[in-house]
Parts: C-alpha cells; structure tokens; sequence
C-alpha cells in the first residue's frame, strides 16, 4: 500500500524528517546563536477562497467522519498541485495555515527584480491552472494570491524540547493586505513590491485608494519556467549539496525543457544559485556545479515526472537531528522514529482544539516581538505537556499572533481530555492576560469533534496538522468572541463538568459557518462554588440498581459492624471509567441514610489534585454545612459553632483563604514567618478534620478519591490511621492514590481497617435489564442484546453511551406489545414476528399486562454498521495511544479484518515493508492484552497440500482453485488472533481515512473470495448453485485490484477456526442472558411460542437435515458452518464498505443461502433481509440487478418462508422466483392444465442439442439458470403436496413434471461441460 510518497522520494528517515521543515532551517539557521535572523526575498501568500463554506456542505451531506475525510481529500488534493508549481518555479513553502500557505523565494537584495518576475510568472501559471476547482458538492474552489518583497525577520522561539519558527517585518504584513485586497483568481502585487520589480515587463491595474496593484499579464509570455535541481536522495553533505555526475541515483530535473531558457542566461543564473545553494559555495565549486550540470543537460533528457524544493542544506550528526527534531510535532516525531511509513500518518480521529490569539501593537519590531513569544511559548508548554497537549502551529500572518494548541493527537490521548484543555485555556489567557504588558488582549477558543489528523500538502514538502470542521469554527470563535475564553457546545458536554462552570453567550454570525451551535464562556471551576458540589447522579426511586448486588450486601455487612464496634473502616470500590461507581455510591448514601445516619458526600475532580488542600476543604465544608451559607458572615459563624473549642481563637483567621472568609488576623499569627505559618496552618488541619472525622458527622463517602491532592492527603493519611469512621470512596485504576489504597488493603497490619473490591463487569442478563429499564419497554431484540453486550462488555457507561447513540439516530422503533391476532402474511411481519419471538425479556412481571412496550430494530438498520460514539472513541484511542505507533499501525491492519482475524490475512493486506515484523508485533500485542491467540488445530499432513481431495462435482472443479502455498506465506507464523475488547477493533477501524478504508477493504476481499465455497465434504461449489457464473458481475474483477497472495489449505483451516469462534460470539452472549433471564421468571417454551422456540434454538446451531441438499457425510465433518461467518459475511461486509452493491448483495445471497444449508433459518432471513435494504437503496439509485440474482433473491425468501411456517407467503416467493427465471408457474387451472400439455411434449434432444452448442461460459450460465428452477419447483412441490386438497395435488404434479423436464435439460449441460473438460 506504498504510497509514492514512500516508493520514490524519501530513502531516508533524515529526509523524510527534513520534508516537514522549510529550506530557510538550513545547517546556519539551526545552529546561529541570534533568534532573530535577517532574510530577504519575496514572500506569496496563496488563500482558497470558499473553504469554510466548503467545510460546511460536506458535513451537511454525510456524517461527521465522513464529510470530514472528503474535506481533507479534496483540500490535499488541490493543495498539493498549487505547491507542486511553486516548488517547480523555487519557492520555499515556509507555513500551512489550513486553507492558506506562505511560500518564500529567498534571494540578495540585487536580485529582487527577476525574483519577483519569477514569483508572478509562478502565480500566473497557478491561477491559469488550479485557479478556480469545481468540488463534488457543487460549490466551487478558488485562490487569492497576495505578493510581497523586501527585507524580514527569521523568529526561532520557543524553549526545550519544542522550537518554532516565523517570518516577521513589514513585507509580511504588505502580503497580508494584499491577500485580503486580492478577489478570487487574483494576484495582488504590494506596494513595495510594485517598487521593486520589472514594471515596464507586467500589465497592472490601480486599486483605488490604495498603493498595492492588480497583476492583469506579462507583457514578455515567453518569461520562462526555471528548470530546478534536487536530490531525492539525503540533501545532507558536508560542507553543502554537492551536485552528482550524470547516472548517479536520486536526481531529477523539473518539467520545463533546457531550451526554452534561450539566451536568458543570467536570469537562469540567478535562479539556480538560488535553488541549489550555489550561493554559499566558492567560485570554483559553483563552476564545477555548472559544468557537471551542463554536462548533465547534454548526457540525457531531464525526467519529467516530479516537482523540486530548494535544497535543504543539513549537516549529517546527532546534533543537528536533535535540532531538527525539536521543529517537528512529537506526534509526527514518534511514527517517524518508529519507522511507520508517512502514508499511514493519517487519521481520523476526535481532537480537542485550543485556539489563542494575541493582541499586541501594530509596531512592535522583531527584536522586541522575539522575548514576547519565546516567554508565552515556554509558559504554553508547560501548562500543556502534563495533559500531553502540544502547541501545534504558531502564526503571525492572517489573524495577527495565533497559536494552535492540540489534545489527543495520536500517540497522546488521555482521558479527560475537554476538561484538560479547558483548564489549560483558562490559564493560559489567566497568565497572558497578566503577566506580559505588552499584550494588550488575550483571546481563546476550544473546540472539540472529528478532524482529520495527519500530513498535509506535497510529498516534498508538507506538514503534520489537523483540518476539520471544528478547527475552522475555533478559529472563528476566538475572532468573534474575543477577550475570553469560550468553548463549543461538544466540548461543553464532553467535559461533563457542572453547569456553573460555564456561561451562555449570545449568538453571533461568524463567516462561512452555518450552524455553530450554542457558545459558551469557561469561568473555571473556583474554590468558593467547588465546596457545594456533592455527588452528580441522582438516585431513581423508580427503578433499582441492577447488577451491584454484592457491593451493596457488602456495604450493609459493614455497616453493622462498624455501629455494633464501633470500628474504624474504609470500604473502597476500585472501577474503571463509566462502571458506575457514582452510581453506586449514590445509592450507598441512600442507604446510609436510611438507617438512620448522617452521610457526608462529595465528588472529586480532576482538577482538584493540582489544587492544594481542595479535597479536605471540601470535605469538612460539606461536613460543617457551610456550603448551605449564602455570606461570609454565615460561614464565620457557623466556624465559631462548630468549632469552639477545638483551635484556638488566634488560629480562625488561617482558615480565610481556605473557606473564603474574613476572620481578623491576629496578633500571633501577624508575627509568625512563612515556615511557622505553614506549620501551624497544618497544625490547625489536623484539628479541625479530626474534629470532623470523629465526630457526630456519620458516613463520609468519597467519589473519584484519587483525585485527592497530596497536600489533603498528607492531613488524611495519619488521622484516617487513628481514628473511628466509616469511609466509603470509589477509586480508578492506574492512579498513585489508588495504587496506596490496594497496597493498604493486602498489608497484614491495616488490612482488617480496609475493605477493597474490584466492580466486576455487569453480568448479560444484567445488561438485558438495563437496557429495558433505560428504554422503557418489556422486552428488546435478540440482535440489539447481543449488540450492547458485546460492545459494552458490561460497562454500564459503555451501554449507555451506545444506547444514546442508538436513540440520537432513530434505529430503535417502539410500540405496544401485540396480545394473540393473526399477523399479516407478508415479508415485513415475518420479520418483524421473528424479532419479537427471539425478543428477550426483562422481568417477568414486565411481561403481564397489554400496556407494555416493546423495542424492535428500525428494519433498515444494520446495527454492525453503526459509528462508535465520540464519548467511548476517546476512551478507546486512550489505551491504544499507550502503545507505540508501529504496533497501533498493525492493530489498525486488523481492525479493518474484523475482531477475529487470521494472520494469513493480515500479512496478505500489511504493507511490504512492515511484513517482516508482523509476528513479532502480534506477540507484543498479545502480551500487552489488546490481542489473543485462539487455540489453533494440528492440520494432518496429508491435508496441507491443496491439491488432494478431488472436487466432489463439476461446480467445485471448474469454479474453485486450490493454489499452491506461497514461500512468504509458509515461513510466516500462522494462527487465528482476535481483539479483547471489542471496542478497541472498532476505534482502530475508524481511525482509516475513507480512501486507504477502501482499498483495504478490496484487499480483504480479494483474499476471501478464495475460500468462498463449501466445505470439501460439501462438495466445495457454491451456496448457489453455480452463482458465480451466472452473475457476470461478480467475475469480472473491476473491484479487487489484483488476485489474493496464493492461499493455502493452513488458510482454510485458520478461517475455520476464526469462523468458530465468530460464531461463539454470535450465540454465547445471548444464550447466557437468556438462560439467567429464563431461571429468573421460570420462563417455559409456551410465554414464547413453539416459533419463538424454534427461532431461539436455530441460534444454537441445532442440526436439521437440509431439504434442499443431502451433502452432508456427517455433522462433524461439515466446515460451512464456520466459513458463512469469517469469509461470507466479512465479504460483504467488505464490499459494502467498498460501495461496490452488485458484489454485496451477491454475498449476501451467499450468506442467505449457507445459513440455509446449515439449517439456521433466522440467520437466513436476516441476512435476506439486509439484501431487501440494499436492494431497496439501489432502486432508488435507478441501478438494476442482474435478473438472476432477483430470481435467486425471491426463491431464498421463500425458502425461509417455508422453514417458518408461511407456506402461502413462500409460494408466492417462489412464483415471483419462477417469473423472473422465465419459467413462469401459472396460478389457475386452466393454466396449470396448458403447462401440462406442453410439459409432455419432447424436449430432450434440443436441449442436448443447445448444450453441445454453446461456450463453456454461457454453459455454465444456463445451468445455473436451470438448477435454481428446479430447486424453486421442488419447494413447490413440497408445499402444494402439503394442502390436501384436489387443486394442490394438481399443482404439485404440474410442478414435478415441471422439475422433472429442468432436471433433465440440466443433466444434458452438466454432460455436455464434463465432456468439454475431459476432452
């Protein structure tokens, strides 16, 4: 999947670090002592006009992830072919700024003239070519071009590991102007500019009132293209770029032949000395250089394929990679250090953006400006490394000094991630605001959503950043909302911080943005509004807590011991994130005061651990009450009361920065120094909290109490030790709090004083309840169970989250519970009837009465489909960014197989470059728990050569090969592997963008449709009977872009195993919830029905003999089972995924048709119901399907029908079917009477006849065509047999006479094709 980015350009991890820096960082820039460096030259700014608008549209026509990728392709796109001809034409592309880019021709003073000729004969070419670009969404792309000439600054700021760069001085800002003057499609020269350049050569038009000029041409069009030089290879050498003899490898020449130069020597001369470096070599090298090049010119043809750069001039050591490394972003650093190849940069996935701008004066100089950045850089870094944000662009262009700070780019996701930049927003405008006075204004803008997170621009020359939606409506926001900090409505929710934290702001029209949503002001979380916050959930009186029995038997036992002794006791909940801790110990502070006690209860944030004394403030405000006080003089007071007699009067005026009071300070305390203030501050904490701990305060619980901050923690720990309580906290895993708790509680000495539990998963049948609880009805669809189940893996937050999405989206359907009636007999009540038989039930109780609601999946809905919610995608990429990128690369490898795959597979679908390392990477993943390795089965030896076991029919012979194993594929280790945690494969997969997705997909695809046949004691054919040749569709590859890597018999095996256990996956999680939920109600086969019985049981995989087909040699021998669910169904999940329809709804016949074979008749008409959907889609789309697979379609349907019980439905279905497959069964009588008639009549010999006569193809076709008649008139047979009636037996002779003459016409073809292959 080499990209030509990896297969042409870049030989080098120096090289393809130095394509992320522009020319300017040369070997002097990065080593110079002075941050401020002198730099002339002309500067082009380039801005597409319409890209917010843009933005907008895409997002209006698709999903959020959907319409970001297409952003990101089509602005990539044309971003790359505007800076493939200003690389071309020598400029320097020095800032990214989304839809904008500043290039650079850096040149001598002397040399302004002809550089600026060059840089408006580049501009020209650009607007003629990518100047205006029609989109995919109707709206229309164009490009403004602003040009500037002159002396500026080079700014290297920053501080530590981090450096930026930035051009500064008054050609910066002339460009800027002249960029906003320029309409779409115009280049605008500036004042300066127009000063210094050729204008008897250009046509130009006054703007009026102002100094810049409208380019309209030159007046010389024979102004030449430069003809530019680089090296591919490592542009690195000492001493500078030493340019090679004809032959030597790596180099190429631009696009523009030697002799359209003519005599126009000096100009070329200028030119190259720029682009090549020349200007720093000594007046022999540079001669040398040029005859080497004229040389070069009169040896061979320069190469037209690629643009160029100017040369990177770099010294090849260890210092200088650590100074280039500090210019690169750390999430593009690690996949480079990891060697993870740059097309497998991208991604797609939530960020947090933090928007800052600067307001400073209009003439501050470089000199001054430097310190100024250097000191907000350094202050950004450090209040953004500990949440592993990173400051990701700093700009001085376009909206004034704007940085571009990120969380959660890859590599670095954390949980809490809104909260963390929130915080880190506050205090950067907080610190900006007040500690530079040159600043005259701070303004700040967060945002949260989907971007596209990865390298952007040229393969020459790009950079690592983020494009998206929600950059765009950052950049917005802190624009028009300026002076604070305000933050969109996502990152509202996602913070899930208290309501009062924020402020509404009123709606403002921002440019390009349609719908910004409801705007916030973060206020921040203070001190004085922190000590009224209890816990957040609030107890149901309605429905109980479910699945948490032991936890609160538990509680309760402890309880009683604490009031019989009198004991001191902590009881501790450790639970991941969203395992209902706050849950839990809301419904443990019922409890407590239930029986009587006093319950003291607060929730911690993840603030609060930088926060010295803020969990015991809290703690013993809530205890004393004065979060109920509305002054200061309440809260005094109700201080004196509750603690006379336990500090000294002299001693209350410590406690006015803690409580926000205003006590007197006293004598005592006035005369103190800061270290004796400490101690007796600390001294006064021990007090009152022993105070507040034992005494008449009752139950203290404690949520999230590893967010105590060690300041608190160093009061606590000794008093917890010596005094009598009863403490409830919940505690996460992973946190040094939490790690002392655990280490309490397995210590001899304080193991009696702490009780610690770990909360469990919710068990499948507590799910099931919940989920009805949450929705409100009696009873929810097999399907969906199994959906949140295994996605939720008995999280209760996960479920809700999923449930949420669910709703938001309207894939779930509610109505009354239907009480006895006849259904209607068509294929919608069949289906729905299905659903609500295999339905499983909450509570027994809940399924008495005519009143109850029931949940059934909207019938268009596949739920395998559904997008992860952006809540649990976070919590997901934050344990996949704790492993390195290269494993992570992997892992997204296989996510797009599914959550079981084979390593045959994998390796068939990894890039060349990474094979090598696959076993390796998989082993680590296993032993970091995020894969495992399914048991695999010895393959006898007689069976892993492909070529034994003769096809057992035609079909199997001519239509399935059997290739030989490859070399590759032998050495590599083999084996079936699956995901842990199922969300993890889902979050992985969605990582893809759009475009590398597919061609994954098709890979997959190409790979699988090896394998999909039956079993060997099957007969290896088709599902369908020879389905393959007779939808033409499917044969003629367009799709797959070249065969599947040669399998083998090791990949059969492995897929029959990965089907094993997908299927295991399929059944087992319902089945156990089932089996509980029946022993709860004592459910018996009559509450469901004998249908639904049945329904539930061919879930279970019980064997039927197959009507259809007797090749069976024996249950255990048959391996079709397990092949429908890891190469069927994958396929066309794949080809769904791949848009390609007529393919998906070919496997999803073959699906059908499978289940039907192993006798799960459910499955069967799930999967024909899937097909109806599509088939639906495409009619409206006006694309037709092939005839046959129509006919197929309907005959499959009422096979089912006819399993289930709807004989007349499936008679229908199977008229339809005859119809369409031009063998049409008549409905009267009289017509039954005339098909008889010409039934008898002889046909045999002409069908021999014609079969003789025709290809092999179209023989193939046919009996395709004649062996899906016979199976249709069979079941006709079978079912008019069944009436009893004279009319039936009538219609069941005609249909075997029917079957009887297409029976024989089919032998005739199978005949006539074992001929031809003989012969």
């Amino acid at each position: 999947m080499a990209s030509a980015w990896e297969s042409k350009r870049h030989h080098s991890i120096l090289e393809r670090a130095a394509a992320f820096l522009p020319s300017l960082l040369d070997d002097d820039a990065l080593k110079s002592n002075h941050q401020v460096q002198p730099v002339h030259g002309v500067l082009l700014f380039a801005d597409i006009s319409g890209f917010t608008a843009l933005t907008e549209k895409f997002l209006q026509r698709s999903s959020a992830d959907r319409g970001t990728d297409e952003l990101a392709q089509t602005l990539n796109c044309y971003m790359s072919d505007i800076l493939k001809e200003m690389l071309i034409f020598g400029g320097d592309v020095l800032k990214f700024a989304g839809d904008a880019v500043l290039v650079l021709w850096r040149t001598p003073p002397q040399e302004l003239a002809k550089t600026i000729s060059l840089v408006l004969q580049c501009s020209q070419q650009i607007q003629k070519k990518h100047g205006s670009r029609n989109t995919r969404v109707g709206l229309k792309l164009q490009l403004k071009i602003g040009i500037s000439a002159g002396p500026m600054s080079l700014l290297i700021v920053g501080g530590g590991r981090r450096q930026y760069f930035c051009i500064y001085g008054q050609a910066l800002a002339e460009v800027c102007e002249a960029e906003e003057l320029a309409q779409a499609g115009e280049v605008i020269l500036s004042a300066t500019a127009w000063e210094l350049c050729e204008q008897r050569r250009l046509r130009t038009q006054r703007l009026a009132g102002k100094r810049a000029v409208k380019l309209g041409g030159c007046l010389d069009d024979a102004c030449p293209a430069p003809v530019l030089l680089r090296k591919h290879c490592s542009p690195i050498a000492p001493g500078g770029l030493v340019l090679p003899f004809p032959g030597q490898r790596g180099w190429r020449a631009g696009s523009v032949p030697w002799d359209c130069w003519g005599g126009q020597w000096q100009c070329f001369h200028s030119v190259c000395l720029q682009v090549t470096g020349m200007s720093r070599m000594s007046q022999s090298e540079c001669q040398d250089t040029l005859r080497q090049l004229i040389h070069q010119r009169l040896s061979y043809p320069f190469e037209e394929e690629s643009a160029t750069r100017p040369a990177l001039l770099l010294r090849h050591d260890s210092h200088m990679d650590e100074m280039l490394a500090k210019h690169i972003p750390e999430a593009a650093l690690r996949k480079l250090d990891d060697r993870v190849p740059t097309d497998l940069f991208s991604e797609l996935r939530p960020v947090t953006s933090l928007f800052v701008q600067l307001h400073l004066a209009a003439d501050i100089d470089a000199m001054a400006l430097c310190p100024i950045l250097c000191h907000v850089i350094r202050m950004m870094l450090e209040i953004l490394s500990p949440h592993n944000g990173e400051v990701n662009k700093v700009l001085l262009f376009d909206k004034g000094c704007t940085f571009l700070c990120l969380f959660g780019l890859p590599g670095l996701k954390l949980p809490y991630e809104s909260v963390h930049a929130l915080q880190s927003a506050l205090q950067i405008f907080t610190l900006c605001s007040t500690t530079r006075v040159e600043i005259e204004a701070v303004s700040v803008a967060v945002t949260s959503g989907t971007v596209f997170c990865g390298v952007t621009g040229h393969p020459e020359r790009h950079e690592y950043t983020v494009i998206g939606q929600k950059v765009n409506l950052a950049a917005r926001m802190m624009v028009h909302y300026p002076g604070l900090v305000s933050c969109d409505a996502a990152t509202y929710a996602a913070s899930r911080l208290p309501p009062w934290c924020f402020k509404e702001l009123p709606e403002r029209e921002m440019k390009g943005v349609g719908h910004p949503g409801t705007v916030y002001q973060y206020v921040g979380i203070t001190e004085e509004s922190m000590l009224g916050m209890g816990l957040t959930k609030e107890r149901s009186e309605y429905v109980p807590l479910l699945g948490r029995e032991k936890e609160v038997d538990l509680f309760v036992s402890c309880l009683k011991a604490y009031e019989d002794l009198g004991q001191r006791h902590i009881l501790a909940f450790e639970g991941t994130m969203g395992s209902g801790t706050s849950h839990l110990l809301t419904e443990l502070a019922y409890l407590g005061q239930a029986a009587g006690h006093k319950v003291v209860a607060m929730e911690l944030l993840e603030a609060n651990v930088r926060q010295p004394f803020s969990a015991i403030c809290r703690l013993m405000a809530r205890a004393l009450g004065l979060q109920d006080c509305e002054s200061c003089g309440d809260k005094q007071r109700v201080l004196q009361t509750k603690l006379r007699g336990t500090i000294e009067e002299s001693s209350y005026c410590l406690l006015n920065d803690i409580f926000r009071v205003e006590f007197p300070v006293s004598d005592k305390v006035r005369e103190m120094c800061e270290m004796q203030r400490r101690a007796e501050l600390h001294s006064t904490w021990v007090k009152v909290f022993e105070k507040v701990i034992g005494g008449e305060f009752g139950i203290f619980i404690i949520n999230n109490a590893h967010f105590i901050d060690p300041a608190s923690w160093r009061i606590m720990s000794p008093v917890l030790r010596n005094v009598s309580h009863f403490t409830v906290v919940s505690l996460a895993p992973g946190y040094r709090r939490t790690e002392s708790f655990c280490k309490a509680a397995a210590d001899s000495a304080t193991s009696q004083e702490i009780t610690y539990l770990h909360l469990d998963e919710l068990k499948p049948s507590a799910v099931v309840q919940k989920v009805c609880q949450d929705l409100g009805v009696v009873s929810i669809p097999r399907d969906l169970a199994r959906f949140l189940i295994q996605r939720s893996s008995g999280i209760p937050y996960y479920c809700e989250e999923l449930l949420r999405c669910l709703r938001c989206n309207d894939m779930l359907l509610f109505r009354a519970r239907r009480q006895g009636g006849k259904a209607e007999d068509n294929w919608e009540s069949l289906i729905t009837s299905a659903a609500e038989a295999s339905a499983l039930a909450a509570t027994s109780s809940s399924r008495v009465g005519s009143d109850g609601r029931v949940c059934i999946i909207r019938p268009d809905v596949n739920l395998e489909n559904t997008v992860l919610p952006d809540t649990l995608k976070e919590i997901a990429l934050a344990q996949l960014d704790q492993i390195k990128p290269l494993k992570q690369a992997v892992l997204k490898f296989a996510a797009v197989i599914g959550p079981v795959f084979t390593t045959q597979l994998l390796l068939h679908i990894l890039p060349a470059g990474m094979r090598h390392k696959m076993n390796c990477l998989l082993d680590m993943l296993v032993c970091d728990n995020i894969l495992k390795w399914l048991k695999n089965r010895e393959v006898p030896e007689d069976d892993r050569d492909p070529a034994t076991g003769p096809a057992a029919s035609p079909e199997a012979e001519s239509s399935v090969e059997r290739p030989s194993p490859s070399k590759e594929t032998v050495e590599q280790q083999s084996g079936v592997l699956a995901f842990c945690v199922p969300l993890l494969q889902e979050a992985a997969y969605e990582l893809w963008p759009e475009s590398q997705r597919v061609v994954l997909h098709r890979k997959c695809a190409a790979f699988l449709e090896q394998h999909a046949h039956k079993c060997k004691s099957c007969s290896q054919g088709d599902f369908v009977a020879f389905h393959r040749f007779a939808a033409t569709s499917t044969q003629d590859g367009g799709s797959c872009q070249g065969p599947a890597a040669q399998g083998d018999s090791r990949s059969w095996e492995a897929l029959v195993l990965a089907g094993e256990q997908l299927k295991r996956e399929r059944t087992h999680a319902t089945e156990d919830a089932a089996d509980a939920l029946q022993q709860q109600q004592a459910l018996t086969e009559e509450d469901v029905g004998v249908a639904g019985w049945l329904l539930a049981k061919s879930e279970q995989t019980t064997e039927l003999p197959s009507k259809t087909n007797g090749q069976h040699t024996s249950a255990r021998s048959c391996e079709c089972k397990a092949i429908v669910e890891s190469v069927l169904v994958p396929l066309a999940r794949h080809y769904m995924a791949t848009g390609d329809a007529a393919r998906a709804f070919y496997y999803l016949l073959e699906c059908a048709a499978a289940y039907l074979h192993v006798s799960n008749s459910y499955m069967a008409l799930m999967k024909l119901n899937e097909a109806e959907v599509l088939r639906n889609s495409l009619e409206k789309k006006a694309d037709a399907i092939a005839r046959f697979e129509e006919a197929t379609f309907f005959s499959l349907k009422g096979e089912v029908c006819c399993r289930m019980g709807r004989m007349k439905l499936a008679k229908k279905m199977m008229r339809k079917a005859l119809r369409l497959l031009k063998r049409p069964f008549p409905r009267t009588s009289v017509g039954a009477f005339v098909r008889s008639q010409v039934e008898k009549l002889p046909c045999a010999a002409f069908a021999a006849r014609r079969a003789s006569s025709l290809p092999q193809e179209a023989r193939r076709k046919r009996l395709a065509w004649l062996l899906r008649q016979s199976r249709c008139l069979s079941l006709l047979e079978h079912l008019f047999s069944l009436e009893g009636t004279s009319s039936g037996q009538r219609f069941s002779r005609l249909a075997a006479r029917m079957k009887a003459n297409t029976d024989r016409a089919a032998d005739s073809y199978q005949a006539a094709d074992s001929h031809h292959r003989w012969s």
